[in-house]
């Protein structure tokens, strides 16, 4: 078709650009900028415009701190940043239809404290071209301005609320089906998918979800939001510091401190700014909510890479783990008394032993599993139990970067599932085995944003994720099931973490 593609939304006339074989209308505003008084402030209507906006450029990145990781792996780019950053993109194949298409909107991530739509890994082009689908991605407040517990709660995550409103009443404007909405992301994108199965004013607003590496329980109680809070605003100099105030203080000021807030130095995981368990926006823990049903309605994919930790051999950041303190780095996440928590961690520490594990590695298998692997497995049999259309997967295909020894590690999946594997050969590797896993994992998705099931020729079969029976998808070359991959583990952690087992 090649014209200048224009749509007309409540807001106003969009003038966007054919590019590659698809219409990319980029930046466009979802709300209000969040600045002044909307600093810290649930999002509110964008204001709209007269004559016809340029939909030609990705919109700002949200306020962070650019580091050289996320550049080498294609998640970020030298982009301009600004608190008015809430816009989204929408990408659709140029050619003609006589339906609405399915929509899959893509959540970002970035460790909640960075990211931007705009990622080179992230465009959604080519997954909207060679799919047959309106594909949208977004940006959402991060950091300090989207997750520190002042104002409005999780005003990132009500940013991304905000969107998926903005997706059902305008996307049939682009020739997409509001009634065919999938949500994925990865990492915190994930993390914020898991929280919107459990939030009251998502409902609706989605059918089906794909949860790629997300941490289910990396939420934060209010006590220790408000104490978070506290150290915030020492390191922002005033430790009297009010909202008033803090809407005061310029961009630079709120990114210098929360700079100072990210916990500094080796063996760094955790996340400072993350949703939180807030009683009304997020009323409480997800894996709590989902297990008693609040995803009901929506059909799951859910999976982690099968050596998510390794990813942090890059950069330095985990000096060797010592076997014997493994005990001691996994009890802190167990529940009960101190000595109880270390003496099934004990227990647990016996799958990461052998010679074929380096200290690093036996370390970053013990996190996964703690963090990654084992909450999303519980989440997956609590929410097959409510609906069955809930399906399980492993990425176990290695990236070829640093010789090879980051395995199938975290965010590595990404590249595969948007059809952007040539833009990051370094790390997902180039070649024949490269294009079927990617093919692959993308015919999955679509399939599942078409129909509800991933299963299709490129896979096969991909039966239910039963609580009894826990067939696993390995996304691999060629992609094979599974039945409950590592029983013995898994039930062990079951054990170790009172959650459900069989």
């Amino acid at each position: 078709m090649n014209e200048t593609p224009q749509v007309e939304i409540s807001s106003g006339l969009l003038r966007g650009r054919a590019h590659q074989g698809t219409r990319r209308f980029l930046g466009i505003p979802f709300a209000a900028p969040p600045v002044g008084r909307l600093r810290f402030s649930a999002p509110e209507p964008p204001t709209p415009w007269s004559g016809i906006r340029e939909a030609d450029r990705f919109g700002p990145a949200p306020v962070q701190r650019i580091d050289d990781l996320s550049l080498r792996l294609g998640l970020l780019a030298p982009h301009p940043q600004s608190e008015d950053c809430l816009h989204l993109n929408v990408f659709t194949p140029d050619a003609p239809t006589d339906s609405l298409r399915p929509v899959m909107v893509w959540l970002h991530g970035g460790a909640f404290s960075s990211g931007t739509a705009a990622g080179p890994v992230y465009d959604g082009s080519r997954l909207a071209r060679d799919g047959d689908v309106v594909l949208v991605t977004l940006n959402y407040r991060v950091g300090a301005l989207g997750f520190l517990a002042v104002g409005s709660p999780n005003p990132g995550l009500q940013d991304q609320i905000a969107a998926l409103r903005f997706v059902r009443d305008e996307i049939a404007a682009f020739g997409g089906d509001p009634e065919r909405v999938t949500v994925f992301g990865e990492s915190a994108g994930a993390g914020s998918l898991v929280a919107l199965l459990a939030m009251p004013s998502a409902r609706g607003l989605f059918e089906r979800a794909i949860v790629q590496s997300a941490a289910p329980e990396g939420m934060l109680s209010r006590e220790e939001a408000s104490h978070r809070v506290e150290v915030f605003a020492e390191n922002a100099g005033d430790p009297e510091i009010d909202l008033e105030g803090m809407r005061q203080l310029s961009a630079e000021e709120i990114l210098a401190a929360q700079v100072l807030c990210e916990e500094p130095g080796p063996r760094r995981i955790g996340m400072f700014f993350a949703p939180i368990v807030d009683g009304d926006v997020l009323p409480e823990l997800p894996l709590d909510s989902i297990a008693a049903g609040s995803a009901r309605d929506v059909s799951l994919i859910i999976g982690t890479t099968e050596h998510e930790m390794q990813l942090y051999h890059l950069g330095g950041l985990f000096p060797p783990v010592p076997e014997a303190q493994i005990p001691f780095a996994l009890a802190p996440g167990l529940p009960g008394s101190r000595e109880q928590g270390l003496a099934a961690a004990e227990e647990l520490s016996s799958f990461y032993e052998g010679p074929e594990l380096s200290d690093e590695n036996r370390f970053f298998a013990a996190i996964t599993d703690a963090r990654l692997f084992m909450p999303s497995a519980q989440l997956a049999a609590s929410q097959a139990r409510h609906n069955p259309a809930t399906f399980m997967y492993r990425f176990c295909w290695p990236s070829p970067m640093e010789g090879g020894r980051l395995g199938a590690c975290h965010a590595l999946d990404i590249p595969f599932a948007l059809g952007t594997t040539d833009l990051v050969p370094e790390f997902a590797g180039k070649g024949a085995g490269t294009l079927r896993v990617a093919r692959a994992m993308q015919a999955a998705w679509l399939a599942f944003a078409r129909t509800g099931n991933p299963s299709c020729p490129l896979v096969g079969q991909w039966p239910e994720y039963d609580p009894k029976q826990r067939t696993t998808m390995i996304i691999d070359d060629p992609p094979r099931m599974v039945v409950d991959p590592d029983r013995e583990k898994r039930r062990a952690w079951a054990r170790a973490r009172q959650a459900d087992h069989d």
